[in-house]
């Protein structure tokens, strides 16, 4: 079967959008199946867009060290199973990921348990309100990237999550997010993505 894999983007100052390549490429596919739910593609290489929630959406990652913690666990998650962690929002039930896949794409699930039993255990010593919940983290949500423009417009997503939700009304002043630090080098580029690639168009489940 013919795919649309993504090489890896390596972002720097002026080279934001030409740096977004794409290509074709033979590959055998992987499917996770779970009960109730559609198979997932796994194809080696390619990037995904990640979202997850505390159960019950409830405000598990409000205070910053939560989200801090959280944001560590997934760096630590990433790097052991060789992801590639590109670009992230966390806000305070939910987050949003894009990562690059090892060319053993199906440890996602793996990679995901680990990083919500260290969140979870550290929401339980210290979120007192969660005690009574017997789970903390809720399912996770991913999608395999085919094509550049849904990339692109996915990654104006993520950066402009805080805004959706009415967080703030300016994406840089949500510390919690790749945004943050990359509009301080690649502000006219992340501009231009914004008008090109409108984030408002995005089907993606976010309903926190």
């Amino acid at each position: 079967m013919l795919m649309h894999a993504v090489t890896p983007p390596r972002f720097a100052a002026g080279s934001l959008h030409s740096k977004a390549i794409f290509q074709s490429k033979k590959m055998e596919n992987e499917y996770k199946i779970y009960e109730h739910n559609p198979p997932h593609l796994f194809c080696p290489g390619s990037k995904y867009i990640i979202t997850g929630a505390t159960y019950g959406k409830k405000p598990w990652l409000k205070s910053d060290e939560a989200k801090e913690r959280l944001l560590t666990s997934i760096k630590k998650g990433f790097d052991h199973y060789h992801w590639t962690l590109e670009d992230w929002v966390i806000l305070d039930n939910h987050y949003h990921l894009i990562g690059n896949a090892p060319e053993d794409a199906s440890t996602l699930s793996l990679m995901i348990n680990d990083i919500y039993r260290f969140i979870a255990l550290w929401i339980k010593k210290n979120v007192p309100e969660s005690k009574n919940d017997k789970i903390a983290m809720y399912n996770y949500w991913d999608t395999c990237i085919t094509y550049e423009k849904s990339y692109l417009a996915r990654l104006n997503y993520i950066w402009y999550n805080p805004m959706k939700h009415g967080y703030v009304e300016d994406a840089s002043d949500w510390k919690f997010g790749s945004y943050y630090e990359r509009i301080k080098v690649e502000k006219e580029e992340m501009e231009e993505l914004r008008k090109k690639y409108k984030w408002d168009k995005v089907k993606v489940k976010d309903d926190f």
